[in-house]
Order: structure tokens, then sequence, then C-alpha cells
């Protein structure tokens, strides 16, 4: 078997000399990105700027815009980083240390300390610090920051960094693509488990120890089987002990996380014969996909792409179904910028990645979700899966 794309160390260094650029361009002196372990939007800039997955405690990076990168965290982690990560300086913090716990073995600090140290590193205050992930921040996190910096002097700059990531490498375009593969091994597997009686948790077992099998260290969201009318009807659904009957639709929705990175792939089997309105459905979700597809090069406007699959389920009657923007970037978050909306006028870029998910919720007879990952290239989008857009009827 060949060898398995990962991200070389060397592209960790140069996202973080990216981060420093942004910073000299913003006239910032300090960026600070916020991380943890939930499981959709937690890990995502450590991860992309560290390969590091925070697991029980949580981190704050702090990047000045001249000098070495840190990672601050708790006294649990410090040994965890280096063992897991290409981060090689780390500080073990108070503000992440478990108040009614003794740690003996570690030297624990304070952010004070630290931005003490960087202060005498560049030689003049810190006056202005751009923070991403601050809608996750806790709130004690956050007043230390105002006591330290004064919150007039804090600038959220995630849609900064999120722009770094929209375009992606040769490596990670070759890491999202295996993931794909694991999406698709665990989707095949899902199928051929789905039976009369089984229960959805069954069926998303078998899809999550295929996935495991090929290489997943987890999901970027929660696998969903949903089966039946009450169970598909909502956007999200937790994955139940119902067992799967006869004239069922089963949805599934698998989103594997590979090397930090995701794929994700929807699809929904039928047992047995589908209804008209249910056939229906799905036909116009295949057209909106394709539309999508076919929009999807570089130079088109983000809501060209958006525009041409709402089109299309509009021909069918069924806008009043779409519920939700689906067409999204994927990387390190399963879903993240850019998110094609209407109003979404920036232009499509060579090698960005987007899942385009259609989905169409809330009808009599439940819902479903059709989604299926592209790599932008110069000639239009490359699927990333081989997987083909159809009715599967069990």
């Amino acid at each position: 078997m060949n060898q398995r794309p990962v991200i070389p160390q060397e592209e960790f260094l140069s996202r973080q000399r990216q981060v420093q650029a942004l910073l000299k361009e913003r006239q910032l002196d300090l960026f600070i990105a916020y991380a943890d372990d939930r499981v959709v939007f937690g890990p995502a800039h450590a991860r992309w700027l560290f390969n590091y997955a925070p697991h029980f405690e949580p981190c704050c990076i702090f990047i000045p815009v001249e000098g070495e990168a840190v990672l601050l965290t708790g006294p649990e982690s410090e040994h965890y980083v280096y063992a897991t990560s290409y981060c090689r300086n780390v500080k073990v913090v108070s503000e992440f240390a478990h108040p009614d716990e003794e740690y003996p073995y570690a030297e624990v600090t304070s952010m004070e300390r630290v931005m003490q140290q960087f202060r005498k590193q560049l030689d003049r205050e810190i006056r202005s610090v751009g923070i991403a992930g601050m809608e996750s921040l806790p709130h004690k996190l956050y007043k230390a920051f105002c006591s330290m910096f004064g919150e007039e002097a804090m600038t959220e700059i995630e849609h900064d960094v999120t722009k770094l990531r929209a375009v992606k490498s040769e490596n990670e375009i070759r890491v999202i693509e295996y993931a794909y593969t694991i999406a698709e091994q665990g989707l095949q597997a899902a199928v051929r488990s789905i039976a009369e009686g089984r229960s959805e948790r069954d069926v998303a077992a078998e899809a999550e120890y295929a996935m495991r099998r090929c290489g997943s260290e987890g999901m970027g969201i929660d696998t969903i089987v949903a089966s039946g009318v009450h169970n598909t009807h909502p956007i999200l659904a937790r994955t139940s002990l119902r067992t799967i009957r006869r004239g069922d639709i089963v949805l599934l929705t698998l989103a594997p996380r590979y090397e930090g990175y995701h794929g994700a792939l929807g699809m929904p089997i039928v047992m047995g014969t589908p209804s008209k309105e249910v056939e229906s459905a799905m036909a116009a979700a295949i057209e909106a996909q394709q539309a999508a597809q076919e929009a999807l090069r570089p130079g088109t406007a983000g809501c060209a792409v958006d525009r041409a699959a709402r089109q299309a389920i509009e021909r069918a009657g069924l806008q009043n179904h779409f519920v939700y923007s689906g067409i999204h970037s994927i990387g390190v978050i399963e879903f993240e910028p850019p998110i094609l909306t209407s109003v979404y006028d920036d232009i499509i870029q060579e090698n960005m990645v987007f899942s385009i998910d259609i989905p169409l919720f809330f009808a009599s007879w439940g819902g479903m979700r059709l989604e299926r990952g592209f790599h932008v290239t110069k000639d239009g989008a490359r699927p990333l899966q081989t997987i083909m857009p159809e009715m599967i009827r069990l």
C-alpha cells in the first residue's frame, strides 16, 4: 500500500510566517489564537499552525510580529504537545491549570510573565493584538486579555486567518483527497450494513470501523445515520437505537478527520421503492449539485455557484426545503469559510476545495442531504470521490 499523505513540518513553519506577514500588514504586534477539543471548530487554529490537536486542556497560541511562536497550555498537556505536534516552545500557564489540582512536575508560569518576555524580545510595549477564535474564548480568558492589553487594543482577525487557509497547498489537497477516500470507504461499509431490523448505531459502527481501518483519527462531526420521517426531518440528527424499517429513507452523513483535515459525504438510501416526492427531490438535488459543480471554477463569483444550485431547486418547487447555504470550503474544519452564499461575491480561486452540500429538509416525507467534495482546478471542479450521485435503493 502506498504511504499515506501527510503535511510536512516545513509547511507549518511557513504558515507561522504567513501569520507574521499578516501582522505586519495589519500593523499588529501580536497574534493570539484560542483552541480546544470541541469537536467541530475547537482544534482548527492549533492544528493548522502546529499540527496540534488539543485534548482535555485548551491552549492559546501567541505569535509575535517578530520572533518565535509559543503555545500556552495546561500542565498535563506540555509533553503531549511535544509528542504529537511540531511545536517546540510550550509554556505551562496557571490560567489553564485546574485550581484544585497539584502539579509538582510542571513549571507553571503565567500569561503575564510570557507577555513580559515578548515585550523584552520586541523591545517595546505590545499595543495592538489580533485575535482568532474570539467567539470561542471563555469569558475568564477574555477578561485576562483585556487586563493585559486593554480591550481597545484587541482586533478580531478570524476572517483574515481563514482567508490564509482558503487556497490549499499540494500537500493539503493530497491529504483532503485521502480523507475523501476514507469517507467513501465508510459510506460503502454503511450501505452494505443497512438492513431491516438493524439499528442506526449498528450501521454507524460499521462505517466508523471501516474509516478507522483506513486511517481516520476521528470524526469532524458525529456520524449521522438517520432513518424514517421523524429522524430525517431536521437538519441535524442524532444516530439512535431506532431500527431501520421497510420504506425508510436512511440518511448517511460521514465526515472523517485525517491528519487534521476532513472529507464529507452525504447520501440518502431508500429502503424499497421511493415515493414520487422522494424521487423528485433526489433528482432535483442531483441536478443542483451538478449545476454547482459546473459553476465552480476559477474566476467565478461565489454567489454564482450558490445561485446555480438554488435555481435547480427552485425549478423543482423545493426552495422552501433548501434550508441553509451548503457550499463551503473544507479543511481543518469540516465546514469552514469561504461559504458560498447568495451574497458572497469573492472570486473562486484555483486549488480551493469545496463541499457541495444540497440540503432538502423539513418535508412531509422527512429530509435528505446530497454532499460531495470538489477540488477547484484551472479546468473546473474535480470530484474528490468516485461515488456518483444517485438514488441508492435497497
